[in-house]
């Protein structure tokens, strides 16, 4: 039986996108699947229990399919208890009425930059619409947060893009991914940044941080940082791990999170018949070592992505350098 206490709602509302990331871990291009208006509709059903949860609009690209945004963004409307919203795009397809329309609903906006265009157009290509869908963002001064996969080809040019982000008024923060092991970045030639790399980068990052919100009106913050400032520590890194999130395929197959959707070993089911959403392989994935008991931040460590440490074989310790290295700055 499905458990009521969905919070965290992922509709892959398509797995077709106009890019071709080196590291997509769901291998998306340009043909694909959409979402039928039935399974959408049904998968709304799960955020529809009278209860707070969150829904998170994602790919393939979704800007892709601007009409099922608005019907998600309607639909949320409608329910007696009214879920946050927030979509993660490229940028690339985003127009003045999409843009208008994410207003209206009230989504949360997530836009994937990799770092200066050179090197965006590396990674992920098409660095010019990004950034022209940015400006749009700017006009209708719809604030929105980065997400920046982190590798060793960007690595070094995390400092740049910090200072690329500032100038946008509507940024309001970073949030830096570490590749997955998954999909196309099995394949791919992207590689993970080293140790070395990783400290160096962030370092870079963290200057220019520092420099950006000593004189910036709203700080640019970075995601990593608010996890390691949480008070206290949580026993899990997310809600999947807890069986409190649920990751909707375009063909309506259930998985308990966005990383893991795909993989028949995390199969929750359908949304016609679907299954418990607790994952035993997600809930006992913890970053923990060796090292762990003489580290700085074993009584406040924020954990790594279950998802993530359940398909990294390597490179399991680049989450500590990453808050090991921010730990020993001032962000």
């Amino acid at each position: 039986m499905l458990r009521p206490d969905v919070k965290y709602l992922i509709l892959a509302i398509t797995s077709r996108c106009n890019l071709r990331c080196r590291y997509c871990y769901m291998s998306a291009e340009e043909s694909g699947q959409d979402m039928s208006d039935q399974i959408l509709d049904k998968a709304l059903d799960f955020a529809d229990q009278g209860q707070s949860c969150h829904v998170q609009v994602t790919g393939g690209e979704p800007a892709l399919l601007p009409d099922k945004l608005v019907h998600i963004g309607e639909r949320c409307s409608r329910m007696s208890h009214r879920p946050t919203l927030a979509v993660q795009t490229n940028g690339t397809m985003l127009t003045k009425e999409l843009v208008q329309a994410f207003k209206t609903h009230d989504f949360q906006i997530g836009v994937s930059l990799d770092g200066s265009p050179k090197v965006h157009d590396y990674q992920r290509g098409s660095a010019d619409e990004t950034l022209r869908g940015l400006k749009i963002l700017e006009e209708y001064a719809v604030p929105f947060q980065v997400t920046t996969v982190v590798t060793r080809h960007n690595v070094a040019d995390l400092g740049r893009l910090a200072l690329l982000l500032a100038g946008l008024r509507n940024c309001q923060g970073l949030g830096l991914d570490l590749l997955v092991s998954k999909g196309r970045a099995e394949t791919q030639s992207v590689q993970p940044a080293s140790a070395a790399q990783l400290r160096q980068g962030i370092s870079q990052l963290s200057e220019a941080l520092t420099m950006i919100n000593n004189s910036r009106r709203q700080p640019l913050r970075l995601r990593e940082q608010s996890l390691l400032s949480r008070s206290g520590c949580s026993p899990h890194f997310c809600r999947a791990a807890t069986g409190q999130s649920l990751a909707v395929h375009p063909d309506g197959r259930l998985y308990p999170c966005g990383q893991t959707m795909g993989d028949p070993v995390f199969s929750c089911g359908t949304v016609e018949e679907p299954k418990t959403l607790l994952s035993k392989p997600l809930s006992s994935s913890r970053l923990q070592h060796g090292a762990c008991a003489d580290c700085q931040l074993k009584d406040c460590c924020p954990d790594d992505c279950p998802g993530r440490l359940h398909y990294n074989t390597e490179n399991k310790e680049l989450a500590c350098v990453l808050y090991q290295s921010l730990n020993e700055r001032v962000v």
